[in-house]
């Protein structure tokens, strides 16, 4: 009788498990699938109207100390290199198809002022030469080397 009543059980589970797998073969094999719908996580950060939000293109340049190698920043100086000598077009706006406004010449110094900046899959910074305020604009990293103080 015990055994009887364990077979009958288990030939249950087993009836149960292939009317579940049965009717998982036709809801997948039907066209039709389980839709997730996207979900949107919201953080919200309180609002503190003393905090005091710091201007970057006031703090004074890092020492070299400060500095990590390969980090560029706001007041960092730099180089202009591996152009192959023909120079970096330094453009008004961060981009390949915006307006190039000069050209900076290779080993020529410059101010990092504002970025960055990604556009075109490239990272973009804001110089500015030392030599003349006026030959300032935005140049591709790539062609840029921090300069050691």
């Amino acid at each position: 009788m015990r055994l009887e009543r364990e077979t009958l059980i288990a030939s249950l589970v087993i009836f149960l498990l292939m009317i579940g797998a049965v009717f998982a073969f036709f809801i997948f094999s039907s066209g039709r699938s389980l839709t997730v719908k996207d979900a949107i996580t919201v953080y919200v950060t309180p609002y503190d109207e003393n905090a005091v939000i710091l201007d970057q293109t006031q703090l004074p340049a890092p020492t070299e100390q400060e500095r990590l190698p390969g980090v560029f920043g706001i007041n960092y100086p730099v180089i202009i290199q591996n152009t192959g000598g023909e120079g970096l077009r330094i453009r008004d706006e961060p981009g390949l198809d915006t307006t190039p406004l000069f050209l900076g010449r290779e080993g020529e110094i410059f101010q990092i002022i504002d970025g960055p900046a990604i556009k075109d899959s490239i990272i973009w910074w804001s110089i500015e030469s030392d030599d003349d305020p006026d030959r300032k604009g935005w140049a591709a990293q790539d062609y840029l080397e921090i300069l050691d103080e």
